[in-house]
């Protein structure tokens, strides 16, 4: 039996930004079918986080994200999302995509979309303009109606006065974000569908992942405005609880936000959520 290769990849940390080499077997990256290979790094392997490295076919790290183990996607009945069948490689090309973009990227995507916001993606590779549409046309196919557009950067640079309304993406760069919706700490479940998606090692079922979290927000979205109306006002855990009630499961406060701020956003709905903390200070 052939043994197992390892080699060392240099890798910074997302929260400290200390440096340190980490061993991976050289065969979970080079066999990888997506072109991207997730790899967790547990504490003090580099510093005292831990934290998602994504390593591409050349050993080079795409992106790291800090892990965050509190943050579960909810589990709902998956028989109510559609079933599509999943397009082949000659559509979506998954590796030509992953080797392309990276998790940050791809996160600030779907916040955009899910705040219903015009999308300019800047990209001087016009093989993959195909691949990212089918893929978005796809992931997004019966949920929410995006706009997403790409454009090289010399074209964009020509005409901005064309894209002043929309919020362009430049790798890890996000420009016009006028009412700041990207900010880290904001994104968290954006971040964390896109991880599950990535950590998907087959392609065709990484698709179905991300495709099904995208339409469980849709659907779960449109709860929230069906539990909300006609309310004066309720508490954040009324809703959580009417959820369980619902599915028999749990729904995080930080994911019950972040249906909020789809309904308010994406549908134009105004939640009337009462303030723990404002009604603390009427006592």
């Amino acid at each position: 039996m052939a043994k197992n290769i390892m080699v060392k990849v240099e890798i910074r940390c997302p929260a400290c930004a200390k440096v340190g080499k980490v061993e991976i077997e050289e065969n979970i990256i080079s066999q990888s079918v997506r072109g991207i290979t997730a790899v967790n790094v547990a504490e003090f392997l580099v510093c005292e986080h831990s934290f998602v490295a994504y390593i591409d076919k050349n050993l080079a790290v795409r992106d790291c994200f800090v892990a965050d183990f509190q943050i579960e996607l909810p589990q709902i009945d998956q028989q109510k999302i559609e079933k599509v069948d999943v397009p082949d490689s000659e559509v979506i090309d998954i590796y030509l995509i992953s080797i392309n973009i990276n998790a940050l990227w791809l996160t600030f995507i779907l916040r955009g979309c899910f705040y219903k916001k015009k999308i300019l993606i800047l990209n001087d590779l016009a093989v993959l303009n195909k691949h990212l549409t089918n893929f978005f046309k796809y992931i997004f196919q019966n949920t929410f109606d995006i706009d997403i557009s790409t454009e090289t950067k010399i074209l964009y640079k020509k005409n901005k006065k064309l894209f002043k309304n929309h919020i362009i993406i430049d790798n890890n760069k996000v420009i016009n974000d006028k009412k700041q919706i990207m900010k880290p700490k904001l994104i968290k479940i954006e971040r964390s569908i896109v991880q599950s998606f990535l950590a998907e090692p087959d392609p065709k079922s990484s698709l179905i992942i991300i495709k099904n979290e995208i339409n469980k927000a849709y659907v779960l979205a449109q709860e929230v405005i069906e539990f909300a109306k006609d309310k004066k006002s309720f508490f954040l855990q009324d809703l959580i609880n009417n959820f369980k009630e619902i599915h028999n499961t749990k729904l995080q406060p930080s994911y019950a936000k972040f249906l909020i701020g789809i309904v308010e956003n994406y549908f134009g709905v105004e939640v009337p959520l009462m303030d723990v903390s404002s009604m603390l200070g009427l006592l």
